[in-house]
């Protein structure tokens, strides 16, 4: 984003935003500059509540969820007028753990399904409060005039986060099953749209973004294979075939359908050992590993659901090596905000 850009931003209250992306690093990491938070396994969302009062809610992609989610739009009125809020919408199993199949079943089916899957929005930065910008303004700031302004209840929440020990936390994500932690630099601005070093993400469970590029067996399919994007080429990972569940076969066989082609997206075309439908490079699916081999692809990856909201140019591969040690205790802060009340 250009400085031209983000002054037009500043000087009127936004449209749309998209969200500050965070980069991977290398290990779990503690730092008295760092803030940490749980990363929640769900959709990137961003809540306007207009001077009028007015609600609307965006994905990264800009794709416009209002009227699916009607219980965070009523939630909203604890938000004051004038706002922008980031956060990310989360639908649970039924042990409180996110559940990210759960809440694409919820945004397919729409209001209609709210009583059956409700989502809550765990709002975590403020870019506007009061119609005042707060991008300039260091997180701890935004973090504080957050928490002080919006009213958590309902279906929406302003999660905690802890300071300096991002290794206990990280510890406590990894026993809790879930996603891992976000570092953020206390001192970072608000960049909309950018992959920023000041905000980086460290995964306990392994799952990553992949562009789809063909697939093969019988029709709906048996797996898809899928890649990622490096150094300006189309690389390929691995065939995933487990995880579908029937609708989702049946929506992603529809997807294929329509994106057909009689010639590879790769180059140089790669010799198969099976015969491959390819498909033109657009849809984009969340895949769940174990780790990468060392010939480049997935091992015993497992289909996790449709990422709509993504475009192809973000699948790339991100390099995270874990490291860890140590126990978490039941009466830690670490403990306690992998536990969040939803």
């Amino acid at each position: 984003m250009d400085s031209n850009q983000l002054q037009m931003e500043l000087e009127s209250f936004p449209a749309e935003l998209r969200p500050m992306q965070a980069a991977s690093a290398e290990a779990p990491f503690s730092s008295p500059d760092y803030l940490f938070e749980v990363k929640w396994d769900g959709l990137r969302c961003m809540l306007f509540r207009d001077p009028e009062g007015k609600v609307h809610l965006q994905d990264r992609g800009l794709n416009d969820l209002t009227a699916d989610l009607p219980e965070v739009t009523a939630a909203a009125a604890r938000v004051p007028p004038g706002s922008v809020i980031d956060g990310e919408l989360v639908a649970t199993d039924p042990d409180g753990r996110p559940d990210y199949t759960r809440l694409r079943e919820r945004l397919a089916g729409g209001a209609a399904r709210k009583d059956e899957i409700p989502v809550a929005y765990l709002a975590f930065d403020a870019l506007y409060l009061d119609e005042k910008p707060l991008l300039r303004q260091p997180l701890g700031r935004r973090r504080a005039r957050l928490r002080k302004a919006v009213e958590a209840g309902g279906h929406i929440f302003v999660p905690d986060h802890i300071e300096e020990d991002g290794v206990e936390l990280f510890e406590a994500c990894l026993e809790r099953g879930l996603e891992g932690v976000v570092a953020k630099h206390s001192q970072s601005p608000y960049v909309p749209g950018q992959r920023s070093p000041f905000w980086l993400k460290v995964k306990a469970v392994k799952s990553d973004d992949f562009v789809v590029i063909g697939w093969t067996g019988q029709k709906p399919f048996e797996a898809l294979l899928v890649g990622y994007h490096e150094d300006g080429r189309l690389l390929p990972c691995g065939t995933v075939g487990g995880g579908y569940d029937e609708p989702a076969m049946n929506t992603i066989r529809e997807m294929l359908a329509d994106l057909a082609s009689d010639t590879s997206p790769l180059e140089p075309p790669p010799i198969m050992t099976s015969p491959v439908r390819w498909v033109r490079p657009e849809l984009v699916v969340s895949v769940r590993y174990s780790e990468w081999s060392p010939d480049g692809t997935l091992r015993f990856p497992i289909f996790n659901g449709l990422r709509p909201e993504v475009h192809p140019a973000e699948a790339v591969r991100h390099r995270p090596r874990v490291v860890i040690s140590g126990h978490v205790t039941p009466d830690s802060p670490a403990y306690h905000l992998t536990r969040f009340p939803f």
